[in-house]
C-alpha cells in the first residue's frame, strides 16, 4: 500500500484515472483537428491580417491569464472535477462560435473563450491526477496521459491536414464543430463518471487540509521553489508552445511556401514521436534530475526552430523544405517527452492538497502570458520584411529558457528534484 493510502482510495483513484484517459483521448481528437490551423483559418479564410490574427490570440491570452487565478481560488472551493466540466463547456462554446462564418468581433470573442476554458481545463485534469494516484506512480501517469493527448491530437491532425483547404472554408467550419463536439463529450464523462472520485469535490476538513481563505495566492508564492519553476515554466512557453501552435504553421505555409497539408503532416510526425518514445523516455530517464530532464528538453527545442530555419534558405525548395519542416516537429516533439511529464508532475510535488487548484493555476497562468507575448511578437515578425527570421530568432529565445532550467535546479529541493522511483499506475 502507498504510504497514506488506503486500499480502497487506491482502487477508486485507478479507476477514475483510467476514465481520465478515455476522456483525454475523446477530447484531444477534436483539438488535434484545429490545433494546427488557428493563425491559417483567421487569416486565409476569414481574412484577418496577420498581426490582427496574433492580437486575437493574445485578447485570448490576457482573458485566460485573468480567469487562472480566479479559477484556482474556485477549484479549491468547490473541487477540480466541478471547475474542469465548467471549463469545458467554455472551451466547446468558443470552438463551436469559430465555425460560423462571422465577422472579427465574434471570432476575436470565440478564441477567447477557447483560451479562457483551456486554462482552466488542463491545470484542473492535472491535479486530479495528483489526487487520483500517490507520488511514486505520478510520472508515469503524466506520461501516459500526455501520450494519449497527443496521440489524439495526431490522429486528429492527420485527418483535418488531409480534409481542410482554404478554398473550401466549409471544412474549417466542420472540424471546429467536431472539437466542440468531442471537447462537450470529456466534459459529460467528467461529470457523470468522475463525480465521485477522488479530487472532483473539494479536500474535505475531516482529511486534516483546511480549505484556504483570502491568503492562500500569498502561501503558493512564498514557496521559493515553485516560484523558481513559474520563471522556468514562461521562458519554455514563451519561446516553445507559444510559437508552436499558430505561428509555426503561418512560418510553414506563408513563408516556406508549403501546403497546409504538410503542416498536418509535421504535426501527426510530433505526436506519433511522443506517443511512441514517451514511456520509453521515462524509463530511460528514471531517476534523472527534473532540472536536467528540462536542459535536455529546451536544447532539443532550441535545435528544432533551427531546422526550421534551414527550411526556409532559398537552397531547400519543394520536398526538401517540407522533410525539414517535418523533421523539425519531429525534434521538437522528442523535448516535448522530457519537457511535460516535468511541467505537470512538478506544481503538484510541491503543492499541499488544500492549494493544489492554485498550484495548478498559477502554473496555467505563466502560459497564458507567454501566450499573450508570443503570437502577436510572431505575427510581427512574419508579417515584417524579413519574415524569415521568426524562426531564429525564437532558436536564439530558447537558450534563456536553458539558462532559467539551469537555476531552478539549484533551488529545489533534493527530493523534489531527484523524483522517487517510478511506479506504474495500473
Amino acid at each position: 500500500m502507498s504510504d497514506g493510502w488506503s486500499d480502497e482510495r487506491l482502487a477508486a483513484g485507478r479507476r477514475a484515472w483510467r476514465l481520465t484517459l478515455v476522456g483525454t483521448f475523446v477530447s484531444t481528437l477534436g483539438t488535434g483537428l484545429t490545433l494546427p490551423f488557428l493563425f491559417v483559418y483567421l487569416h486565409g479564410v476569414r481574412g484577418l491580417p496577420l498581426p490582427l490574427a496574433g492580437a486575437a490570440s493574445a485578447v485570448g491570452a490576457v482573458l485566460a491569464f485573468a480567469a487562472a487565478p480566479v479559477a484556482g481560488a474556485l477549484g479549491d472551493r468547490v473541487g477540480l472535477g466541478r471547475l474542469a466540466v465548467g471549463g469545458m463547456v467554455v472551451q466547446a462554446a468558443g470552438a463551436a462560435l469559430l465555425a460560423p462564418q462571422a465577422g472579427t468581433a465574434e471570432a476575436f470573442l470565440a478564441v477567447a473563450l477557447s483560451a479562457v476554458g483551456n486554462t482552466v481545463v488542463f491545470p484542473a485534469l492535472n491535479g486530479m491526477v495528483a489526487a487520483q494516484l500517490p507520488a511514486e506512480q505520478r510520472p508515469r501517469a503524466y506520461a501516459l496521459r500526455f501520450g494519449i493527448l497527443n496521440a489524439g491530437i495526431g490522429i486528429g491532425g492527420l485527418v483535418s491536414g488531409a480534409v481542410v483547404s482554404v478554398d473550401r472554408p466549409v471544412t474549417f467550419q466542420v472540424i471546429y464543430l467536431v472539437n466542440a463536439a468531442t471537447t462537450a463529450a470529456y466534459a459529460a464523462i467528467v461529470l457523470l463518471g468522475l463525480r465521485r472520485s477522488p479530487g472532483f469535490a473539494p479536500v474535505p476538513k475531516e482529511d486534516g487540509a483546511e480549505r484556504s481563505g483570502p491568503g492562500g495566492y500569498r502561501a503558493v508564492l512564498t514557496n521559493r521553489p515553485f516560484v523558481g519553476f513559474l520563471a522556468c515554466a514562461f521562458l519554455f512557453s514563451l519561446f516553445g508552445y507559444a510559437q508552436l501552435d499558430g505561428p509555426w504553421a503561418a512560418f510553414a505555409t506563408l513563408v516556406v511556401g508549403v501546403d497546409p497539408g504538410v503542416v498536418g503532416i509535421g504535426f501527426a510526425v510530433n505526436t506519433a514521436v511522443i506517443v511512441v518514445s514517451q514511456l520509453l523516455v521515462v524509463r530511460l530517464t528514471a531517476g534523472w534530475r527534473r532540472s536536467r530532464l528540462l536542459l535536455l528538453a529546451g536544447a532539443l527545442w532550441s535545435v528544432a526552430w533551427a531546422v526550421s530555419a534551414a527550411a526556409a534558405l532559398p537552397a531547400l525548395h519543394g520536398a526538401a523544405a517540407a522533410a525539414g519542416l517535418v523533421v523539425s516537429l519531429g525534434v521538437f516533439g522528442l523535448g516535448e517527452t522530457l519537457f511535460s511529464p516535468v511541467a505537470g508532475g512538478l506544481p503538484n510535488e510541491l503543492a499541499t492538497d488544500a492549494l493544489r487548484a492554485r498550484y495548478n493555476a498559477l502554473g496555467s497562468t505563466v502560459v497564458s502570458v507567454a501566450g499573450f507575448i508570443g503570437p502577436p511578437v510572431a505575427g510581427v515578425l512574419l508579417g515584417s520584411g524579413v519574415p524569415w527570421a521568426w524562426a531564429p530568432v525564437v532558436a536564439v529565445g530558447m537558450l534563456l529558457a536553458l539558462a532559467g532550467a539551469a537555476v531552478l535546479g539549484r533551488v529545489l529541493p533534493a527530493g523534489v528534484d531527484r523524483p522517487a522511483p517510478i511506479q506504474a499506475a495500473r
